[in-house]
């Protein structure tokens, strides 16, 4: 019963799954499935107008390109009810491809690059939070709004804001305009990121750094790291490579932000009528994928894909499929942003988040610009 109720699901994701792979391909190309079709960004490459705007100043490639689609899809066509079950398997794409992304490093690598993310993260991360809690409470927020609000400045986005609504009991209210704020904020950096960091002149490591320390949500991380250095097979994106250690730093604090959170409300927060019940536990709160990524990482450490520079077969085989897990993650990501949803940001929400946002993106900035070196 429980097999036949399973395959059932499976089935019933298949079609969302098929769109986004669609969109994918429409960005990405489909030469790696026999298509003669090289994509959008190849598109817009081969005129020289476009190619000096879109790609070579907003980084325009297949990862900004499937958001685009996919948000065009999504609020501009009433989705019907039989494809929104596979859209809604985009988050599982997105950790997929980072679970595969655990190849591109050793040991060596994680404990080189993860000490100083420790230090710069967990600087970042109490700071946010401490200024997103005292602004919130200067202009008067509910201390439960402050709470859930700053967890998604802080720490991951949406995902903090989710698992820290019930530790803290907030309202439903208090959950949707913080997520609406996160989004707005976020949408803005994918597209603004790319740019500034070609401004500033920033190398691939050092936009890592920066995207991974400053941008507010983990898919956002994603997407301007790949959007400011593809990479190809042969070479990985070292902005990516860079960042996702960051980012991940980031994610595994967030159980700790949750109790943090959950005892400064304790004392002032009642049990509204409307409060989010789920489980509230902190092993409920650990990123489980990211015990995935460091059995890739052990893998790779000890040679079972075989040689890393250059690329083994094994190897070339997992970094295709990241890249085209994230594009068709990201293409069903865009079309779970809706405008309308959007709209809800505003009032204090609004003010305290994006404000506590553009600091952290800006002083992370500073940071990266004075003090992280070009290279690793």
């Amino acid at each position: 019963m429980r097999l036949n109720s399973t395959t059932s699901l499976i089935v019933k994701t298949i079609p969302g799954i098929l769109l986004m792979f669609a969109v994918a391909v429409l960005a990405k190309g489909g030469e790696d499935f026999g298509f003669h079709w090289r994509g959008l960004e190849d598109f817009f490459g081969a005129n020289p107008v476009t190619k000096t705007v879109l790609i070579d100043a907003f980084r325009l490639n297949y990862v900004l390109l499937s958001i685009l689609i996919g948000m065009l899809i999504g609020n501009l066509i009433i989705l019907p009810g039989w494809l929104l079950a596979g859209i809604s398997t985009s988050r599982l794409f997105i950790k997929s491809g980072v679970i595969l992304l655990g190849s591109l490093y050793s040991f060596a690598d994680v404990a080189s690059l993860g000490g100083t993310a420790i230090l710069l993260v967990l600087t970042f991360v109490v700071l946010t939070l401490i200024f997103t809690l005292w602004l919130g409470s200067k202009l008067g927020m509910d201390p439960a709004s402050a709470a859930v609000l700053s967890a998604g400045t802080s720490v991951c986005g949406v995902s903090a804001i989710v698992a820290t609504a019930p530790a803290v009991r907030a309202k439903t209210t208090d959950v949707v305009y913080s997520i609406a704020t996160i989004l707005s904020f976020g949408v803005a950096s994918i597209f603004i990121f790319p740019l500034v960091g070609t401004l500033a002149g920033f190398t691939p490591h050092q936009f890592g750094v920066w995207s991974g320390t400053g941008i507010l949500s983990s898919g956002q991380v994603l997407a301007v790291c790949l959007a400011f250095d593809p990479g190809t097979v042969s070479h990985a994106s070292v902005s990516l490579k860079t960042g996702e250690i960051y980012n991940l730093t980031r994610v595994l604090f967030l159980p700790f932000v949750v109790l943090a959170l959950a005892t400064y409300t304790s004392r002032t927060v009642q049990l509204p009528d409307d409060h989010i019940n789920v489980h509230t536990g902190l092993w409920g709160k650990f990123p489980v994928f990211v015990l995935g990524f460091l059995a890739m990482v052990l893998f790779t450490s000890l040679g079972l894909f075989g040689q890393t520079s250059p690329p083994s077969p094994e190897l070339t085989t997992i970094r295709k499929l990241y890249s085209w897990f994230f594009a068709i993650g990201l293409a069903g990501l865009g079309m779970q942003i809706s405008f309308s949803e959007l709209k809800k940001a505003g009032g204090k929400p609004l003010v305290v988040g994006s404000t506590a946002a553009l600091l952290k993106a800006i002083g992370a900035l500073i940071i990266v610009y004075l003090f992280i070196p070009g290279q690793p």
